[in-house]
C-alpha cells in the first residue's frame, strides 16, 4: 500500500499539474523579484509586479528543458536562452531581470528546484541593498 505523501507527489508531478505546478512557481518567484525591484524606485517610475512579457519567455525556456533530457542540447537552449535574454533586456522596461530569470528558467527547467530557490533568495537580496535608479 501506498502512504498518503506518495500519494500526494505522484500527483504533483505527474503531467500538466507539474506544468501548473512550475508555472506557479515561477509566477511567484518573479512577483517577489519584481517587488525587490520596484521597492527602491518612486512610485511614478515603477514597473508592473510581474513582466508579463519575461514570464512567458522564462516559462516557454522550461517547457523546453522539460522536453529534453541529457546531453548537449539543455546546455545550448540555455545558452541560446542568455543570449536572447540579454538582447531583450536592452530594450525593455525590466533591464537588469532579463538575464538573471533565465538563468532561473534553466534550474527550474533541469529541475533543480533547490538551486532555483537559492537563486531566488540571491537575486532578491541583491536588488534589495542595490540602488534603485541606476539599475
Amino acid at each position: 500500500m501506498r502512504t498518503e505523501a506518495e500519494r500526494w507527489t505522484g500527483a504533483i508531478l505527474h503531467g500538466w499539474v507539474e506544468l501548473i505546478t512550475l508555472f506557479g512557481m515561477l509566477l511567484v518567484a518573479l512577483a517577489l523579484i519584481g517587488w525587490c525591484w520596484n521597492r527602491g524606485l518612486r512610485s511614478s517610475d515603477r514597473r508592473g509586479l510581474v513582466p508579463w512579457r519575461l514570464l512567458i519567455t522564462a516559462y516557454a525556456m522550461v517547457l523546453v528543458l522539460r522536453f529534453f533530457d541529457h546531453g548537449i542540447i539543455p546546455s545550448i537552449i540555455i545558452a541560446l536562452g542568455v543570449v536572447v535574454a540579454g538582447l531583450l533586456g536592452r530594450g525593455g522596461q525590466h533591464r537588469g531581470l532579463w538575464v538573471p530569470v533565465m538563468l532561473l528558467a534553466a534550474l527550474l527547467g533541469l529541475g533543480l528546484n533547490l538551486s532555483f530557490l537559492v537563486l531566488t533568495v540571491l537575486i532578491m537580496l541583491v536588488l534589495l541593498f542595490s540602488a534603485g535608479r541606476g539599475r
